[in-house]
């Protein structure tokens, strides 16, 4: 058995773990590294397993410590807190199914600082009408391959008369690079299953082909599985809508959570840009960068979008920790509460982190925009964390709420199955 974790150790290595991925972040950028040493240092904080209860191995701790926490890592590295999303997720799943001892062997994996990562949208699911699933989860049902689908079309369960084999192909795979276990969202007649299946199994192949302008280090790849053996204790079924409703607004929390350490990191550097520039402009009032109101009007504009970004991130948390440990009487308000609060943030901590992003070269000088500085990352990867659930679609959950009182139904959340962005 895993010794579990303290609180407070977690966040003292964090911090360290910040300190040396932030100073390699705009070479990494540059150079496009892949993040293998980064990920295993960031298991060796405990953050993966940081929610898993102390008897399994880990600190039992809140949503809410978890988001702060993320934040910090996001502010050194936006890239590792994306990488470990669907782990997160996953592990939330498991902790709402518990007393199911599949759930419970999982998550005791968790417990031993085991990465879990997804597999869950296909290019060639849903027709894109509204309502549809498009880009999310696959067309067809059953156990058989449906007829005429290429490994390409989608994922499928057969059995091929030694046991089930998971087949098919999943896009922007983010985390699955560096797991060890692929949490696999497969169709099945009454719904869909969640099957889970080893990173190292014969047949299975991860590959790097992300293409986005922003996040370029994540490895959020296809996925591809050939026959793969599924054990039948690793497949969970999805059918409780409280759930799904719930992991709907705790991924959001990790994409605010990135957000919002990218804000962090824009005004941090926008700040130690004016510290040391050595040249104003004909037009300043004052001689030197960083006695001028203006400049510091800026600088001041960036970091009270940083400041904002993370409340929002930390009382998110709160809410879906209010969720887990609400009552049965208590138990619908406290979700309606969390995932309205969590789409909330999303339409605000994606305008703030794109404006941090924009704004920090109006403190700067005209050598701000050297590639070498790589200060555009911030701008791409807050610009990208935001496509990847559109916030015009929250946004209109939010006054949905507001206004009729209720939630939209959700093509996904309706049927007992998590919603998952693209990415």
């Amino acid at each position: 058995m895993t010794a579990p974790l303290a609180l407070d150790d977690v966040r003292t290595a964090v911090a360290r773990l910040a300190e040396q991925a932030h100073a390699g972040a705009p070479t990494r950028e540059r150079e496009r590294t892949v993040l293998s040493e980064l990920v295993t240092a960031l298991r060796a904080t405990g953050l993966p397993r940081l929610r898993v209860p102390r008897e399994l191995g880990g600190a039992g701790a809140s949503v809410a410590d978890l988001a702060a926490l993320l934040v910090e890592v996001a502010a050194a590295e936006s890239n590792l807190t994306q990488i470990v999303r669907g782990h997160l997720g996953f592990v939330e799943l498991l902790l709402q199914r518990r007393d199911d001892p599949v759930a419970a062997s999982l998550l005791a994996a968790a417990g031993r600082g085991e990465i879990f990562g997804p597999a869950a949208s296909s290019k060639a699911a849903g027709s894109g009408a509204p309502g549809g699933a498009a880009g999310v989860v696959t067309d067809g049902a059953g156990t058989e391959r449906p007829s005429g689908q290429s490994l390409t079309d989608g994922v499928w369960l057969h059995d091929d008369g030694e046991g089930l084999r998971l087949s098919g192909t999943k896009y922007y795979s983010t985390g699955s690079w560096f797991a060890d276990w692929i949490n696999v969202l497969v169709p099945a007649d009454d719904g869909f299953v969640e099957v889970v299946v080893s990173r190292t199994d014969t047949g299975v192949q991860v590959v790097d082909d992300w293409n986005g302008f922003g996040q370029r280090l994540t490895a959020s790849g296809t996925a591809v599985f050939s026959a793969v053996p599924v054990p039948e204790d690793h497949v969970l079924s999805l059918r409780d809508p409280d759930v799904a409703r719930y992991l709907e607004a705790f991924y959001q929390l990790v994409h605010s959570a990135t957000q919002a350490g990218i804000t962090r990191r824009a005004a941090d550097d926008a700040a130690s840009l004016v510290r040391a520039r050595r040249r104003s402009y004909p037009l300043a009032t004052v001689p030197e960068a960083a006695r001028d109101p203006q400049v510091l009007h800026v600088v001041g504009e960036v970091a009270s979008r940083a400041l904002t970004t993370r409340a929002t991130v930390v009382a998110v948390g709160a809410a879906l920790d209010a969720f887990t440990g609400a009552g049965p009487a208590e138990r619908a308000v406290a979700l309606d509460r969390a995932v309205v609060e969590s789409a909330a943030t999303q339409v605000t901590n994606s305008r703030l982190a794109g404006e941090a992003g924009w704004l920090l070269f109006d403190a700067a000088s005209a050598s701000a925009v050297d590639a070498d500085k790589a200060l555009d990352r911030h701008w791409r990867n807050a610009r990208t964390i935001a496509s990847h659930n559109p916030s015009i679609y929250k946004a209109r959950l939010v006054g949905e709420y507001v206004v009729h009182g209720t939630l939209p139904d959700s093509p996904l959340t309706a049927q007992g199955r998590p919603q998952t962005s693209a990415v």
